[in-house]
Formats: structure tokens, C-alpha cells, sequence
């Protein structure tokens, strides 16, 4: 057994660096998001001059919102730090801390670690807070990730309270700006009095990624994590395919890695598309039987021959063409006489509104109007498998 774990342990792996698939990894590079990095340097440039500035950044899951704020906080605290100044910056995640006395703690943790946990109120750790940054003679910069968890909780009392830091009444003024990074639309969260502190304008929104969006994130990731060669062109193009529906990079990057770990389980050199179908067919639920016994024999057929010719050629796609022959032959073996080409074409549509595939324009370099089909869901084995028990 100890020889076993040794071995698995031990042996050598697709991926060099496992640590640029986390979600928390910040890239050097940014990709398809300047013009939003550009937003926020706009919008943030009055804190060079110590004047505070609020902004809401909001979008659908995986667009990118964590990551970019993350990217332009270090670079804005660098820039500061050249002409001087110091910007304390803190990121809070509010699913994990949903309550002011928690966002306030985990703010003084980054000034103190061994600030204890309980016996204060948010009025005293507000106080303490103020008496930290007169003494560092800095500014507060505090990104407020998933920021609805909080707002439902706790109400607005507390983003309330940081921007009063800065005000007027106060009788030194600690500049303190705040980012709400929320999926949701929370204007409607917030108190009148904390709507006034936030601007309309300062909302940034965040769309899905496309497609070719996402292949360039997902080549980028492959060359960042995996070593050279290791992973074929096919599963970049597969992977943009299947995270396309949601346009969401943190799938994209998830179904990249655990398609590494399926190749490493086999213990083989390259990841290829059906590591991509093992891996999502892992991510996302398998596609079921049930699902699979509404098909009726010549739709099935059909699901057969593509999975068999994908699996044959360990591809990411089939063309029409290719699929219609393997149909053919198929139909022969068992015992049924093929379709024709029309009906074929009605089967294709009909497992593709099912779900079970995804059919493409085949784009530049192939000749005619012929397209691409690919299995996003399930890997090929899978399916012929259990087509092969149903036609049984």
C-alpha cells in the first residue's frame, strides 16, 4: 500500500504549476478586460490626491470581478507608494464574514493578526480602526466581495459608517474608499444615505466572456500551469465550446484543470478532448439514462456513431460528413437499414435539442458547407457504452 501512494505521489504530472488554476490566482495579464481596468483608474484617480472614491462592480458569476479589482488595487497601492503615500488595501470575502463585527475584524486583522475576535462592539473596532490608519498616516482602500451576503444580514449600516471616515464633521479626516463587487444589482440594497455616497456613474458592469474570450483565458492558463505540449489544441477549443452557454471563465478554468487531473490518473503524457468530457461530465451532472432511453433507435444510432468516430479519432469534433458515413455502417451492424440524408439531418437536430450535442459552423480551412459536431457533456467511452446496452 505505502509503495502505491509512493508512486501516485511521486509520478510526474501534466501540470508544472498547479497554483494558476486556483480561482484566487491574480495573471500578470489580465485578459479582454483593459478597457474595465482603464474604468477603474479613471474612476480611482482622485485617491492619489486623498480624495475618496466609491464604485460598485457588478456581473454575472466567472466574469472576472474578484480578479480585476484584485489587479488594480496592488498596482494602485504601487503607484502610491512611488509618489509617497499609503494606501491599505483589504479584501473581504462577505459569504465568509456576513456581519459588521466580522468585515470590521477581518479589516483589523490586516493591521493587527492578533486582534481578539470577541469583547468589542462595531462602534469600539471602528474606533480602533481610525486610531490605526492617523497613526500609519494611510488611507483605506476595502473591497467588499459578494457583498449582498452582508447587505441581507446587516443592512448598509456599516459601508455607511467607512464613509463617514472621510467626512467633513470628522475631526481628522481619514480618506476611506470602498468597492462593493456584487452578482446582483444592490443599489436597491442600499440605505438612502448610503446611496448618496455612491454615485451612479461609479457602477461597472461586467459581461460574460464569449467565446473566443474564453479560448484566449483558457490558452493563457495552458501555458501558465501546464508543461509545453501537454495539452492538445482540440480541448482549448472544446473547453470555450462547453463554458460558451455561460460565458463564465472560473468553469472554464475548473473543467481545464480537472480534464489535467484526468489525464494524470492515467498516467498518460497529453490531455485530449476526452479528458475535457471526462471532466465535465464530473462537473456538471452525467447526462442520465433516462435521458438517453427517450431517444428512439435511429436517433440513438446516431449518438453512437459520432461518440464511436469521436472516441476512434480522439478528436474534440466530427464533421457531418464523417458522422453520416459512421451512421451507415453503424446501421448495418445492427441489422437496420441507414436513413436517408434528410432524415439524417432531422436526427442531428433532434439529439442536439436533447442536449447531447453541440453542432458548429466548421469555419476557415475546411472546404463546403460542412459542420462540426462535438459531445460537450460526456465523454465518447461513456456513451457508446451505454448506447451499446440500450441497442442491445
Amino acid at each position: 500500500m505505502n509503495n502505491s501512494i509512493e508512486d501516485e505521489l511521486l509520478s510526474s504530472s501534466v501540470i508544472k504549476n498547479v497554483n494558476t488554476l486556483d480561482f484566487d490566482y491574480v495573471p500578470e495579464e489580465i485578459i479582454h478586460r483593459d478597457e474595465q481596468l482603464r474604468f477603474l483608474a479613471q474612476m480611482f484617480k482622485p485617491l492619489l490626491s486623498g480624495v475618496p472614491q466609491n464604485v460598485i462592480i457588478k456581473g454575472p458569476v466567472g466574469t472576472g470581478k474578484t480578479v480585476i479589482t484584485k489587479k488594480f488595487c496592488k498596482s494602485l497601492i504601487n503607484i502610491a507608494r512611488k509618489q509617497g503615500k499609503i494606501i491599505e488595501y483589504v479584501h473581504i470575502n462577505c459569504r465568509k464574514r456576513s456581519t459588521d463585527a466580522m468585515v470590521l475584524l477581518g479589516i483589523l486583522n490586516h493591521f493587527d493578526p492578533r486582534f481578539p475576535d470577541r469583547g468589542f462592539s462595531v462602534q469600539e473596532m471602528l474606533e480602533v480602526l481610525r486610531k490605526q490608519l492617523i497613526r500609519r498616516n494611510a488611507q483605506l482602500l476595502v473591497a467588499l466581495d459578494e457583498v449582498d451576503a452582508l447587505l441581507k444580514k446587516s443592512g448598509s449600516n456599516l459601508i455607511y459608517n467607512l464613509t463617514r471616515f472621510s467626512d467633513e464633521s470628522s475631526i481628522e479626516k481619514i480618506p476611506v474608499s470602498i468597492i462593493l463587487i456584487s452578482q446582483r444589482d444592490i443599489l436597491q440594497m442600499l440605505d438612502t444615505a448610503t446611496i448618496s455616497t455612491f454615485k451612479r456613474s461609479n457602477v461597472l458592469s461586467l459581461d460574460k466572456y464569449t467565446r473566443d474570450e474564453l479560448y484566449d483565458i483558457v490558452k493563457q492558463r495552458v501555458d501558465l500551469a501546464f508543461h509545453k505540449n501537454t495539452v492538445e489544441e482540440d480541448c482549448i477549443d472544446l473547453i470555450a465550446d462547453v463554458a460558451a452557454e455561460t460565458g463564465d471563465a472560473r468553469f472554464a478554468i475548473e473543467l481545464l484543470w480537472k480534464a489535467g487531473i484526468a489525464a494524470d490518473h492515467q498516467h498518460v503524457e497529453k490531455v485530449t478532448p476526452e479528458h475535457v468530457r471526462a471532466a465535465k461530465a464530473e462537473t456538471y451532472s452525467i447526462i442520465t439514462e433516462s435521458k438517453l432511453r427517450n431517444l428512439q433507435r435511429h436517433q440513438l444510432l446516431t449518438l453512437y456513431a459520432i461518440a464511436k468516430r469521436l472516441k476512434k479519432d480522439g478528436t474534440a469534433y466530427v464533421n457531418t460528413g464523417e458522422a453520416e458515413k459512421t451512421y451507415a455502417i453503424t446501421c448495418e451492424e445492427y441489422n437496420e437499414k441507414p436513413r436517408t440524408h434528410t432524415m439524417f439531418w432531422s436526427y442531428l437536430k433532434e439529439i442536439e435539442n436533447a442536449g447531447f450535442i453541440n453542432i458548429k459552423p466548421s469555419g476557415k480551412g475546411h472546404l463546403g458547407t460542412t459542420q462540426l459536431i462535438s459531445l460537450p457533456d460526456i465523454p465518447a467511452e461513456v456513451v457508446t457504452n451505454k448506447i451499446q446496452e440500450l441497442l442491445k
